[in-house]
């Protein structure tokens, strides 16, 4: 596979990932496993009906995962197993996330454990779970951008899907769920992405200079990508376009001074995501009463207003690093 080359320096985590990074500390959880390295092997359930489960020492949000997966049973189509790799983890009472292959009787799904209800499809079907093998190597990749979600087996895209809120931790594992056949997991890797805010904003003065002096250095500081939408050189529908950076943030920042429809709409859809949201807005400008409930970081449109707002976005775009 063609390795991505990532740079960007995130003090909350360190320096951001420029190659793919070997994954070699595990604890199980559930069932029976062994671990050599990067590789881990899952031998059956501890209990009867059981699954497995393992995480490791990796905190992961945003970027890439990649592993092989290989079902050690007799020749033919599988039985019923499934396997893949888990995330936003964060307790085994909690809700987490599994990528990979044979769940809900489809070859690729999103499912995803609930406390109230346990396991919950969260992907449309994907292939048949009978066209999976025994003693085949299913070379998975993970990529995870924001609320996006996407499946690559044997470098071929399977599956996508925007979860309709941010994952609820950040530690990466692995499930597996098979009766009697081991289930290999072998070159467990990841790559790590820098986290992204999309701006939401009215374009032209003054609105571009609080832009380009205080947003977008702030968050740069902190190892933070920005992307406002006419800053997207692509063809296509702009709609489509700003939906897409929504889901693919980790944080939006929006500008609501100037009463801008595009704005609130951006603004809504990212709530309607639950995304982590930022608003920002001149003192003394009356907001629309629907925005009036929620904190809003005000600041002077003047020199010395300046330092204030650097600080306050900058202690805010902080406090949701740490939560991400």
């Amino acid at each position: 596979m063609r390795e991505n080359v990532l740079c960007c320096e995130h003090p909350m985590i360190g320096q951001a990932e420029t190659r793919w990074i070997p994954v070699t500390r595990w604890a199980a959880l559930a069932g029976n496993w062994d671990f050599v390295d990067r590789n881990a092997r899952y031998q059956g359930p501890s209990i009867a009906g059981g699954y497995g489960l393992a995480i490791c020492d990796e905190k992961f949000r945003d970027g890439l995962i990649r592993a092989k997966v290989r079902f050690d049973g007799p020749e033919g189509p599988l039985k019923g197993e499934s396997a893949g790799i888990v995330l936003g983890y964060y307790s085994e009472a909690g809700a987490y996330l599994v990528v990979g292959l044979g769940a809900f009787e489809s070859a690729y799904s999103i499912w995803e454990f609930l406390p109230a209800s346990g396991w919950v499809n969260r992907s449309k079907p994907a292939g048949m779970n009978r066209n999976l093998r025994y003693r085949q190597d299913y070379h998975l990749e993970v990529t995870q951008k924001g609320q996006r979600i996407s499946l690559a087996v044997d470098e071929v895209p399977v599956l996508e899907h925007v979860l309709p809120s941010p994952l609820p931790g950040n530690q990466l594992g692995l499930y597996a769920m098979s009766e009697s056949t081991p289930v290999v997991f072998q070159d467990f890797e990841v790559q790590r992405r820098p986290p992204t805010a999309f701006v939401a904003m009215q374009f032209g003065e003054p609105y571009d200079t609080i832009y380009r002096t205080v947003i977008r250095p702030e968050a740069k500081k902190l190892g933070i990508e920005v992307i406002r939408i006419d800053e997207v050189n692509r063809p296509g529908i702009i709609f489509q376009d700003m939906q897409r950076k929504i889901d693919d943030a980790n944080v939006v920042i929006a500008e609501i001074t100037a009463p801008n429809q595009n704005v609130y709409y951006e603004v809504g859809y990212a709530h309607a995501l639950n995304k982590p949201t930022i608003l920002l807005a001149q003192r003394g400008k009356e907001l629309p009463f629907d925005i009036r409930s929620y904190r809003v970081i005000y600041y002077d449109d003047s020199i010395g207003g300046k330092p204030l707002v650097e600080r306050t976005l900058r202690e805010h775009l902080r406090a949701i690093l740490q939560e991400i």
